[in-house]
């Protein structure tokens, strides 16, 4: 008889992972995050950094971590962290960038170079010269320019460049959210298989119990024959469940590994298999909830500096219609045959230019300006719009599930109690192995039902807090 159970494996394998369990504390002897290995065992790196304490490591070959630990480790190393650093700096040096206009340049140069000598005359003579006749000369020049005033289109393009920077510092708290959360789901995710996998070992072990009984019952020519069968056909589904059980926790490890963006192929990542400590009490009413998300959530400040970069470079290219002023000043000597030590020359200006006529650069750079401005803005009003029903459905999930939770508990003590019964019964010769079957399997499914809500009202508590901003 296939059990129902099996199903419940299936849909938890691929349905949605979540974040903080409710159910058991994790037991005090798991290594808890932080800090380097303890006795005398040598601390364990990864990627240059020590990363693993002695604890974690004590089982060969497995990696035994917590929650919090994983999210630790995915936050120090995980490349999509680092590639967002890399961006908020590239952003940064963009501001170094834009205030290069401000500063005075000075430049030195310096050449040495021969050229023909033409022939002529002096004093009623004629001089030695022809394209055949060389001279050589020098030229060392030193020149400063400074741009003095242009109208405001530095200073924008200067806000517009921090608008930008402050924008990519956002995005790296974005991306700490979106790490994290992939890294609870993975692993709430390897927590529910797990429990699975001891479900199901436990299965087994009771129909392998019931298959003895049966064999023991026909020998004493108490119960029909095909009795031993019923039971042979219920464990060999019980060990099939057992495998696909298996097999669902090995994806989802394997899916825990990539998260956390562990590299090291010697060890196998872990989990224990109680959930992690349970949030507590109810979420805020909907009205806190949104005015928290509009604080917390780095994708509306990100969005919100983007929308002032885009301002600021629409006012840097209105500006570029204005002239410039500058100011330069050079230095030269300048030996040559002929004359080999020279008087050094100097010349000094300032300099007031107008492009009256660009080809419509202007106009082009204030048209993407814009453009940039009203995506922004955008961007901002459609999560705004979303971000409260996002919040409300969540909130209505955890109320949902952990009414579920409550019932799925009641449903394994019901179903506990009566495979007790019907494991009576047929001790005493009054059931039978089918009888005994679906009381096994009713068990089976009821755990696994657990297991499910458990896993959903966790779910729904992360999706809560990353809609928040604050995981």
């Amino acid at each position: 008889m296939k059990r129902s159970w099996i199903c419940i494996a299936l849909t938890l394998a691929v349905a949605a992972p979540v974040a903080a369990q409710p159910g058991q504390q994790p037991p005090p002897d798991q290594g808890q995050g932080s800090g380097s290995g303890s006795g005398e065992t040598p601390p364990t790196y990864l990627n240059g950094v020590q990363d693993v304490t002695a604890a974690e490591t004590a089982t060969p070959g497995k990696l035994t971590i917590t929650m919090a630990r994983a999210v630790e480790l995915a936050l120090k190393q995980h490349p999509n962290i680092r590639a967002a650093v890399a961006q908020a700096e590239a952003a940064e040096g963009r501001v170094e960038q834009a205030r290069v206009a401000e500063h005075p340049t000075l430049t030195a140069s310096g050449t040495l170079g021969a050229f023909s000598k033409a022939g002529g005359f002096a004093n009623g003579m004629a001089t030695s010269g022809g394209f055949f006749t060389d001279a050589e000369s020098t030229n060392v020049t030193a020149r400063a320019s400074w741009l003095i005033y242009d109208f405001g289109v530095t200073a924008a393009n200067v806000r517009a460049a921090e608008a930008n920077a402050d924008a990519s510092r956002a995005s790296i708290g974005q991306v700490d959210l979106d790490t994290q959360q992939a890294v609870e789901l993975a692993y709430l995710q390897s927590v529910a298989q797990r429990r699975l996998v001891v479900v199901a070992q436990a299965t087994v072990k009771s129909d392998t119990d019931h298959l003895d009984q049966a064999k023991r019952f026909v020998a004493a020519q108490a119960h029909d024959p095909i009795e031993v069968a019923q039971a042979q056909s219920t464990l060999a589904n019980a060990i099939s469940a057992l495998a696909q059980a298996q097999s669902n926790e090995a994806t989802a490890l394997a899916t825990l590994r990539a998260a956390i963006g562990w590299i090291d192929p010697t060890r196998a990542v872990v989990v224990d298999p109680n959930w992690p400590a349970a949030q507590e009490g109810e979420p805020p009413d909907l009205a806190a909830l949104v005015a928290q998300a509009r604080k917390h959530r780095p994708e509306i400040v990100a969005l919100d500096k983007q929308i002032v970069a885009a301002q600021e470079s629409l006012v840097a290219a209105e500006d570029e219609r204005h002239p410039t002023l500058s100011g330069t000043a050079a230095v030269s000597y300048i030996p040559q045959t002929g004359n080999w030590s020279p008087q050094p020359s100097w010349t000094a200006g300032i300099t007031l230019a107008w492009a009256v006529w660009d080809g419509g650069k202007s106009y082009a750079d204030q048209h993407v300006a814009h453009a940039n401005e009203i995506s922004a803005v955008a961007q901002r009003d459609e999560l705004l719009l979303t971000l409260t029903s996002a919040l409300e459905s969540a909130r209505a999930q955890i109320e949902t599930n952990r009414a579920a939770v409550t019932a799925a508990q009641e449903g394994v003590t019901s179903a506990k109690f009566a495979l007790h019964l019907a494991e009576e019964r047929y001790k005493n010769g009054l059931g039978s192995q089918i009888e005994l079957a679906d009381a096994q399997t009713a068990v089976t499914t009821a755990e696994g039902n657990l297991v499910n809500a458990e896993w959903q009202l966790a779910n729904a508590w992360t999706t809560l807090r990353r809609q928040l901003g604050q995981m």
